[in-house]
């Protein structure tokens, strides 16, 4: 094992009570690394008592007891690298110990497997003390083993991450499991498909508490093989119908842990902190924010036991994690892959990038807590970390990439069932949320004054009543949604400009001038482009240059035609869908060029039109660069 990241803090403590446990498992460290950082799980698979955590000005607390007794501690940042060794320290206000480190290493045998070994040193606060914790020596090894060689069976029977050491799910009453009868009839009911409800009531059902606790969408939908969007929308069904609640995390940028829990969107907070991590951010960074459910109480409690931080598990982005006292400098051998990777100390925004690329010969650098820049080396470099501050600093090194299996807000604005079932749902009025990039629609009637003039107001009004009914019926075909309303105009958004072209073509071949029920025609106009979710007296709303740039190219449109951006044509997606209808229709798009007074340069579009009887001009011919020339 590396040197003791906490010499400081026990070199005047005297020798320790050293307890050293060494097991010989078959599976390999890639296998076991991230069940035996998951402490908590391990440690209820041994039957070691609950803690109770409790975090202050970003000192971690722990409490519990055993044998009668109860033991309060603090319990500074954890040490660790990945796939090799993890180091934990208590400081115990009292009891036989005054400290307690916990270390963990792996180490691949030649015959194959690892090696597990396990360290506790106690620092006892008597000499008279021994004895008595001497009888927990035995008990402990034996329940490690146990634990271990069960973990080791479970793994070489190939089983799934998430029922290695699972616990049995509790038993579910009469009531419980009529109610359940209820609601899976009732999701039924609202149109989520019947192999859907079961996947989600099983695992409600059968699910590790751990699992419940924060049910994740989309690694489950990749578990279960269902769609991502599909087991999203039946999450939504069954928080309506009580089998779920729905929440908003706010994630810590650094640590990415949960720092805070909003019941309703609108308790969510425009800035956010995490004490542990010195750190405030804004909850309107793309990463901020992540939807979770839990299960109804009612239906199954799901207590919040923790045996153990397990910290490690919490922040498997980090793979390097390393206590420093003053001036300390510290060599550890790691197990880095090729990428980038971010260097920095808790609480400091400094940063600086190790890049390891496997052409590069370099194994082993130097990080010093002040430097800037890029540094270069190869696959699992042997990296001095080097803490030149006056006070203490964990330093990290972290994998700059965010494996994103979080339900971002976005994911929810952009389904209208989230829309229709959620409608009370809305932002705080300081509150904005990045949405990424979205591709806004603007349809609107033209000429809708004449035609009131034209049928009469009660004629008139049901016939826009009842396009708004077709144009939201073709926009979620399309899986977008509408965002809103205003006056005879429809804004809608998708993730997918290919879905938005398939939309906008949908609605101008629905409102065709030769329709015999409707002589209402249609303009519209497409964007692509980030955009921020805002409150604007109207629940959730879009806000930006892509919804602004698409409701000024409404003017550049006249009845049958779609206006869209040039760099939106040239998205693969987009093109495909034009493609094949040039194919099927004979139907290009003209390219214009156009001088808008609010850009810096000209801009170039397309213009479809749908209900032209000839041809339209080449989509490699331009017209002249003007404001109105031939627009209307």
């Amino acid at each position: 094992m590396n040197e003791h990241p906490w010499t400081s803090e026990t070199r005047d403590l005297g020798p320790p009570m050293e307890w050293r446990f060494s097991f010989d498992l078959q599976a390999s460290p890639e296998e076991l690394w991230p069940i035996l950082i998951d402490t908590d799980r391990l440690d209820r698979a041994m039957g070691l008592p609950l803690i109770a955590y409790s975090e202050r000005d970003g000192v971690l607390r722990g409490a519990s007891s055993a044998l009668g007794y109860s033991f309060q501690w603090t319990e500074p940042p954890w040490a660790w690298v990945a796939e090799r060794e993890m180091r934990a320290l208590r400081v115990y206000d009292n009891g036989v110990a005054t400290h307690l480190s916990i270390a963990f290493s792996l180490a691949p045998r030649s015959a194959g497997g690892t090696r597990v070994e396990i360290h506790l040193a106690w620092y006892l606060r008597s000499p008279l003390s021994r004895p008595l914790l001497a009888l927990g020596e035995r008990p402990l090894r034996e329940v490690y083993r146990r634990a271990l060689a069960r973990l080791d069976q479970q793994i070489a029977e190939d089983r799934p991450h998430h029922q290695l050491l699972a616990e049995p799910p509790p038993a579910l009453g009469r009531e419980v499991k009529q109610r359940l009868a209820s609601l899976r009839e009732a999701l039924r009911q609202d149109g989520v498909r019947e192999a859907v409800v079961d996947a989600l009531l099983r695992h409600v059902e059968r699910a590790d508490d751990t699992e419940l606790r924060r049910i994740r969408v989309l690694p489950l939908a990749r578990r279960w093989r269902i769609d991502e969007r599909e087991l999203t929308i039946a999450c939504l069904y069954a928080t309506r119908a009580g089998l779920l609640h729905l929440g908003w995390d706010l994630i810590c940028p650094h640590c990415r842990g949960v720092r805070q829990r909003a019941r309703v969107l609108g308790e969510v907070p425009p800035r956010a902190s995490c004490a542990a991590c010195a750190v405030e951010f804004s909850t309107d960074a793309p990463q901020a924010i992540e939807v979770t459910f839990q299960v109804n109480p009612s239906i199954r409690h799901v207590e919040p036991r923790v045996h153990c931080l397990a910290e490690a598990s919490t922040k498997e982005h980090i793979k390097v994690q390393q206590p420093l006292g003053p001036g300390e400098r510290r060599a550890v051998a790691t197990r880095l892959a090729p990428g980038r990777y971010r260097v920095r100390a808790i609480g400091e925004p400094r940063h600086r990038f190790l890049d390891v690329d496997p052409r590069s010969p370099v194994q082993e650098v130097t990080l010093h807590t002040g430097d800037r820049g890029a540094v270069v080396a190869g696959p699992s470099p042997i990296i001095t970390l080097v803490n030149e501050a006056k006070e203490r600093r964990t330093l990290v090194v972290e994998d700059v990439r965010w494996v994103d299996d979080a339900l971002r807000p976005a994911a929810l604005f952009g389904l209208q069932e989230f829309r229709d079932l959620f409608a009370f749902e809305y932002l705080a009025s300081n509150v904005q949320i990045q949405v990424g990039e979205q591709t806004v629609l603007f349809s609107d009637i033209v000429g809708s004054t004449r035609y009131y003039e034209r049928h009469g107001d009660a004629r008139a009004f049901a016939a826009v009543k009842r396009h708004f009914y077709e144009v939201h019926a073709a926009v979620r075909s399309s899986r977008g949604v509408v965002v809103k309303t205003m006056g005879d105009a429809v804004m809608a958004a998708f993730r997918d400009p290919g879905d938005a072209l398939r939309a906008a073509i949908a609605l101008q071949e629905q409102f065709h001038p030769d329709r015999d029920d409707s002589g209402l025609r249609l303009r519209l106009s497409l964007t692509m482009g980030s955009c921020l979710a805002v409150n604007l007296d109207k629940g959730i709303d879009y806000f930006g240059r892509t919804v602004n740039l698409a409701a000024k190219l409404q003017g550049f449109a006249s009845a049958g035609q779609i206006v869209f951006p040039a760099s939106l044509r040239d998205d693969p997606r987009a093109r495909r869908v034009l493609e094949a209808q040039k194919e099927a229709q004979k139907i290009e798009a003209q390219e214009l060029t156009l001088d808008l007074p609010f850009l810096d340069e000209p801009l170039d579009v397309c213009r479809l039109d749908l209900h032209r009887e000839e041809v339209a001009p080449s989509i490699r011919a331009r017209a002249p660069r003007s404001r109105r020339a031939g627009l209307h």
